[in-house]
């Protein structure tokens, strides 16, 4: 068991996993039903990064989020019922129904804005960092994908973050990973060889473990808070297989949460991705085999979610 999460804790942060999933699964249908709404960027095949990383944060911190953002926003603890309303334009949406999909947000809950512009929230985390530091508390959280290295707005903010010693955490999501259609067009070798090459310090995880991200975050922020020094995390992930439709469609299946102890029923087109890359079902099996979950507190968890997301739908 990784010493610093408790059994309570690591069905908690499965909770809210499961949550996130469960959100862009409510989102595709809600889609399908009303013909106005448009294009959603999902989450899914990202909450063993979101999930346990932003859980952490405090309330003196602050975060950026991307057109991928709906995972960040319901990690974070937003209302769902708010934020389908958001994407749906409903007058009681978290931006009265003004933001939509790709600009949804939610101050209480530490989100300044919501960029969708590439690079836009490498720079906007910059001006947070800044301000954390003057105010003497907190951390500023970037998020952004592999794709954001190739402008050069992100060169200017590693490099401001690195000159004056700014409390921010760099997160990349990057999902360019298992051949899968390569985003960034760095000439670099390692994406992490840009912030390194700039005094900034670098980590690499397996995005879809999602203990071993909470680890990786937690040491990271604990050392921006005592050393007021940014530090870059790359999170490795396998893209997943319906990330870039236009109409969102359930294109691995509905989630099915007993798949992490019945793996042999696994089956169709991308099967292999459920199998090894979905970060849902691998937390759930990685729970039962350390005997830190039954199938039953899945099953009862599983409810729990599919109950929170019939209200707010």
């Amino acid at each position: 068991m990784t010493a610093s999460l408790t059994s309570a804790q690591r069905l908690a942060l499965f909770e809210r996993m499961l949550l996130m999933r469960r959100f862009e699964e409510e989102v595709i249908s809600a889609a399908a039903a009303h013909k106005n709404i448009g294009r959603n960027h999902l989450y899914i095949g990202h909450e063993g990064v979101g999930g346990p990383a932003l859980a952490q944060l405090g309330e003196r911190d602050v975060t950026h989020s991307t057109h991928r953002n709906h995972g960040h926003m319901i990690a974070r603890g937003v209302d769902p019922g708010k934020a389908l309303a958001e994407i749906m334009g409903r007058v009681g949406g978290l931006c009265g129904g003004k933001g939509g999909t790709w600009h949804m947000t939610d101050p209480s809950k530490g989100f300044g804005s919501t960029s969708a512009m590439v690079g836009g929230s490498i720079g906007m985390s910059v001006g947070a960092g800044f301000a954390r530091k003057q105010q003497g508390s907190g951390v500023s959280v970037a998020l952004f994908g592999d794709g954001v290295l190739d402008e050069g707005i992100s060169y200017e903010s590693l490099n401001y973050c690195s000159k004056f010693s700014l409390p921010v955490l760099f997160l990349c999501e990057n999902n360019s990973q298992e051949g899968a259609h390569i985003t960034s067009m760095l000439a670099a070798k390692r994406l992490t060889d840009v912030p390194a090459s700039l005094d900034i310090e670098t980590q690499v995880v397996d995005g879809a473990d999602a203990e071993a991200v909470h680890e990786v975050v937690r040491h990271a922020l604990a050392k921006i808070r005592a050393d007021s020094r940014p530090i870059f995390i790359e999170a490795q992930l396998a893209r997943w297989p319906g990330s870039h439709q236009m109409r969102p469609e359930h294109t691995t299946g509905v989630t099915d949460v007993t798949l992490a102890w019945d793996e042999a029923r696994i089956a169709g087109e991308h099967g292999d991705w459920v199998r090894d890359h979905d970060p849902i079902r691998l937390y759930g099996s990685k729970l039962l085999t350390a005997g830190a979950a039954t199938r039953d507190d899945i099953l009862a968890i599983d409810a729990r979610v599919k109950d929170q997301m019939a209200a707010a739908r």
